[in-house]
Order: structure tokens, then C-alpha cells, then sequence
């Protein structure tokens, strides 16, 4: 679904275009969503573009989805990674994260999940895709030429959301925001019994890094164990890692 919105900002004017992207569910946008998602008045003025953005939904798994037909089955190369059709022009890319969080997360542990996440895309490609991120007081979906990686509030069943905006003339990603949902439990998953589960945070934030430079969902059963499949649980640390599907589908952006 798309939407379109002039506005006339110093003198001239925008096209905003905003195409919601939800794979094969559909979860209304909460109140804290249509807030976040309101146009600010200090936006950037891109003279004349004609500004997309997607936004990403990663929900959590619904019971009996995502199990391939067998636990040997490696993911089809060809079916299994999605591009966007979208790719930063000028790396590295900087991002800054903004540590406030409900749960009490140290902020080392989460500037280091998120660091461990942005490496292993970088390993994937000789291109250097993401610079060293920062800390710092920034928002979820403002369009204000930071790339924002942020803690809040979202519906049940939507773990986090990641929203790119791009130029429609040239293709060129020019921000990308993401949020991490705290109506679940986030930390470091592990397969011991006796810890408690969470949403563990460096598996979520390399899928949604994924989108950052230009990768959308599969939704593919075959697909479940690839880092860019549309739905995960709490325990699922398997999207830490790249599949090959992941690493083709990004040098096929990018380059080896």
C-alpha cells in the first residue's frame, strides 16, 4: 500500500511517498507507531526528490510456521533472499544507538550486540558497508539524516520494525531507523534451561541490519533458517549468522 504527501518545507516542496511493507500478515500500526510517524518540521529538504520509505514489520513466529520440510534441506539460493532494489551509494555508513531501554540493559551489552551485527554483514563484503556506531539522544522514524537504532513501544507480536527511506530517481538509500520492541524480553539467548528466554538482541539486529542495506523478508518456509526470514521467536539465535542466501543476495548488491 502506498501513500503520497506533499509538504512545503522552506519554500519548496516534497513528495513523501510511504509504502508499508508487512509480509503475509497485516498488524494495524499501534498509537506509539502513528506518533512516531508523524512528519517532523526539522526533516531534511531533498530539493525535487520524490522520497520513498519502507517500513518493515519482523513479527514473531506464529506456532507451526517456519519449519522446513527437513532439517537438512539448505535453503534455496535463488528463492531464498529478496533485494530491495534500493543500495547506499557512499559508505561506510554511521549509525547511532540510542541505549535508553525499560529492562535495565547495560549499555555496553547493547552497543556490542549491535556492533557484532554490523560486522557480519561487513564480513560478507569487501565494500566496508558500516562504520564504528555512536550513542546518542536519537528517535525511531524521524527523517533527520540520522541512522537511528532505538528501544519503545509496539503491539504485541511485532518484535521490531525497521524503516529505510531512498530516493525514487536514483535508487539510493539515504536513512534507515530501527526499533526494537519492548513488550518482550531482551538479552543474550542462550539453550541452557535454566535461563530465563529473551528475544535475543545481536540474532534480531542482524536481520533487521539486513534491511538497512537493501534486503527485504522471505516468508518461504524452506527459507526459516536464512538471517533475512520474516519471523523469529525468543531463544532464536540461528539469524546471527549469514546463510548463503544472506551473503548472495548481498554481494549481488554490493560485491563479493
Amino acid at each position: 500500500m502506498k501513500s503520497s504527501y506533499l509538504l512545503m518545507l522552506g519554500g519548496m516542496i516534497i513528495l513523501l511517498s510511504i509504502v508499508a511493507v508487512s509480509g503475509t500478515m497485516v498488524i494495524p500500526m499501534s498509537e506509539n507507531g502513528k506518533a512516531n510517524a508523524q512528519a517532523q518540521d526539522h526533516s531534511p529538504v531533498f530539493n525535487g526528490e520524490d522520497i520513498g520509505r519502507i517500513d518493515f514489520i519482523h513479527y514473531a513466529k506464529p506456532d507451526g510456521i517456519g519449519k522446513p520440510p527437513s532439517a537438512v534441506k539448505p535453503p534455496k539460493v535463488d528463492t531464498c533472499y529478496d533485494l530491495m532494489g534500493i543500495r547506499w551509494k557512499s559508505l561506510p555508513v554511521n549509525y547511532i544507538v540510542n541505549p535508553s531501554n525499560t529492562q535495565s540493559l547495560p549499555q555496553g551489552f547493547i552497543t556490542d550486540a549491535i556492533s557484532a551485527s554490523a560486522l557480519t554483514w561487513d564480513d560478507s563484503t569487501s565494500s566496508g558497508l558500516f562504520a564504528a556506531g555512536t550513542t546518542g539522544d536519537v528517535r525511531y522514524r524521524v527523517f533527520d539524516g540520522m541512522n537511528a537504532i532505538t528501544f519503545g513501544d509496539d503491539d504485541p507480536g511485532i518484535i521490531a520494525v525497521t524503516s529505510v527511506w531512498y530516493s525514487r530517481r536514483t535508487k539510493e538509500i539515504l536513512e534507515f531507523d530501527i526499533r526494537f520492541n519492548e513488550y518482550y524480553t531482551w538479552g543474550e539467548a542462550t539453550l541452557s534451561a535454566d535461563d530465563p528466554d529473551c528475544m535475543d538482541l545481536q540474532n534480531i539486529a542482524t536481520h533487521e541490519l539486513g534491511h538497512a542495506v537493501g534486503l527485504g523478508d522471505v516468508y518461504n518456509p524452506d527459507c526459516s533458517a536464512v538471517t533475512m526470514y520474516g519471523y523469529s521467536d525468543y531463544e532464536d539465535i540461528e539469524k546471527r549468522d549469514l546463510e548463503l542466501p544472506d551473503i548472495t543476495g548481498l554481494q549481488s548488491i554490493y560485491g563479493a
